[in-house]
């Protein structure tokens, strides 16, 4: 389970530990649950020395003769760079042993290829708008199947939606406060669980300080930055963080830091290995994508936010700061939802002049995206269906409060569309 720090993968772990101990009534014996942080830290061990010295003590054995069911639960699993081996070995020597894995980045896990064909990698991202919800106001609003409203959308799909959509709204009745202003506070700081305890201020300089470690230690796990001081890191990601929306120039970032624009290129594809941003290409025949730049986004609108609030760049109650940090949070969504859903959809930017934001590509179908904010407007959605050949596009938008479909434009508002993921 990869996963951006502080996304709560220790905590489903301590919880997968608890269901198998009082619920499926598994003997504690049978459970072997490491935090590998610690291990090496502290006792300056690895996983392999210990699960060896497990089975001999409590099964009398060796995992080819294990005749019992056991269960390795794994916290921050990088830490001991040997632990893909460690995990191939035992799969390919019995088959009676469960493997779960966490790592706080995903550059070890993505890397080493023995380990990937074998195991099964899901992902853990930040809480969505639902999840807040229901943690933090026990509001339970159940998942609804947007890619069949996203992707096909017909005139069946739109109507079940706007039903959901009437099903939801009637629930956030019962919040005490207005869901938009929910959306909002949710969207600037509530998508890290730390965020549900702590004021404002704790939370942002907690995702600070997970950015600090990100850059300090997750990085170290890729010796070809030795050369690159942390600070340098620290401000090519402030650069993404407090640029407008738009593709990155690595010439620019590069000229800044006194770097070369590949040691920039570098550094940007192993920020993404630990989830901390994702990039998006520019749509186009194969030769334009390898020729453009690639338009970056944080992997929670959240990181954009406290970094801003940090080094006091925008005013984050300003409505075209607002609009940047929403325009994050529905790219993000819909980069969560396509790498779930299909590999045959791919996410774009549009690299045309007054282009929409976002390009969805599948199949023969290219299906535009705008994310109005106030006073924006449908005309980049209008020009974009027309040079495209689209069947409809997409526009969500804080000025429509309802689902509606009309002149081949799909409406969606930006609530609904949150509640959605």
């Amino acid at each position: 389970m990869p996963g951006l720090r502080g996304v709560g993968k220790s905590t489903i772990l301590y919880q997968i530990y608890d269901y198998l101990i009082n619920t499926q009534n598994i003997d504690n014996n049978n459970i072997l649950f490491l935090d590998v942080d610690e291990l090496t830290s502290n006792y300056n061990a690895q996983i392999q020395d210990v699960f060896q010295k497990y089975i001999e003590y409590y099964h009398n054995s060796i995992p080819t003769a294990l005749e019992e069911k056991i269960f390795l639960l794994i916290d921050e699993a990088h830490y001991d760079k040997n632990w893909a081996r460690f995990a191939k070995t035992l799969f390919d020597k019995s088959s009676n042993i469960f493997m779960l894995f966490t790592g706080s980045s995903a550059l070890e896990l993505e890397s080493n290829t023995d380990a990937v064909r074998r195991m099964k990698i899901e992902r853990i991202y930040p809480m969505n708008f639902r999840e807040y919800l229901l943690l933090n106001y026990n509001l339970n609003i159940e998942k609804f199947n947007i890619e069949k409203l996203l992707f096909y959308c017909d005139e069946e799909n739109v109507k079940n939606a706007i039903v959901i959509e009437k099903e939801f709204n009637n629930k956030l009745l019962k919040l005490n406060n207005d869901p938009n202003l929910e959306l909002k506070q949710y969207i600037k700081t509530h998508s890290f669980p730390f965020a549900l305890t702590q004021d404002i201020t704790d939370t942002y300089d907690d995702i600070n300080e997970v950015i600090r470690r990100i850059i300090k230690e997750d990085l170290e796990l890729f010796k070809k930055h030795a050369n690159v001081s942390s600070q340098t890191i620290s401000q090519i990601v402030t650069y993404l963080a407090t640029k407008k929306s738009g593709k990155t120039k690595n010439s620019t970032i590069a000229q800044s830091v006194e770097i070369s624009s590949n040691t920039v290129k570098d550094i940007l594809q192993t920020l993404e290995l630990t989830q901390l941003i994702f990039s998006l290409n520019a749509y186009g025949p194969g030769g334009k994508i390898l020729k453009s730049s690639k338009e970056h986004f944080f992997i929670t609108p959240n990181i954009k936010a406290a970094i801003n609030n940090s080094v006091k760049r925008y005013d984050l109650e300003n409505d075209k700061c607002y609009s940047l940090l929403v325009e994050n949070m529905v790219a993000s969504n819909i980069y969560y939802l396509i790498n779930k859903t299909s590999d045959s959809m791919g996410l774009f930017y549009d690299s045309e002049k007054k282009g929409v934001d976002l390009l969805i590509k599948y199949s023969n179908k290219v299906i535009p995206v705008e994310i109005g904010i106030e006073n924006k407007t449908k005309s980049q959605l209008t020009r974009s269906l027309n040079k495209y050949d689209s069947q409809y596009g997409i526009l969500i938008s804080n000025r429509t409060s309802n689902i509606e479909f009309k002149n081949n434009i799909l409406y969606i508002p930006l609530l609904t569309f949150a509640l959605f993921f």
